[in-house]
């Protein structure tokens, strides 16, 4: 690890209030792939999440057959009852918020299942140009937007195409 102490992004969790609405969107919208999916319960769940015990159903996602990072977690808690997260409003960035980038090359697609779907934005696709090229972003025409998943979080498409030539 070269003197970083932790790993790429292993797995972003979600404690999803329906996680059949999340997985609506994060299996059939953005088409990733369950990995694995189980129902755990008792007191050492419980533990893990600093309940006296708890019945959990977990599905975990990636974009690809990796394991190893980049997973998406998530979890809905069905006993005991949970209080419920109070995101700032949405349609403007309030401090402490996260996104959750993903790229794509079928942003076009995304976008009108979203919107078929009733999704809300904070912006709709939005290209801007990047006209040089640095260590972590190559010269091209970027398009992004930011929508709210079913729980209030942020979620970023990204696409990319080169500049003409």
């Amino acid at each position: 690890m070269s003197g970083c102490r932790v790993s790429p992004v292993k797995r972003v969790s979600i404690f999803c209030r329906d996680l059949d609405k999340s997985l609506a969107l994060y299996r059939d919208i953005l088409g990733m792939k369950i990995i694995e999916e189980k129902t755990v319960q008792g007191p050492f769940m419980g533990k893990l999440v600093n309940l006296p015990s708890c019945t959990m159903r977990i599905v975990f996602l990636s974009a690809d057959e990796t394991v190893d990072a980049g997973l998406v977690g998530l979890f809905h808690v069905t006993e005991p009852e949970l209080p419920v997260a109070q995101n700032p409003p949405p349609g403007q960035l309030h401090w402490g918020q996260g996104s959750f980038v993903f790229a794509t090359d079928q942003g076009d697609a995304i976008y009108a299942d979203l919107v078929a779907h009733g999704y809300r934005f904070l912006t709709p696709p939005t290209p801007y140009t990047k006209p040089t090229d640095d260590a972590y972003m190559k010269a091209g025409v970027y398009t992004e937007m930011i929508f709210y998943d079913p729980d209030g979080l942020m979620c970023s498409i990204l696409g990319y195409k080169p500049l003409p030539s």
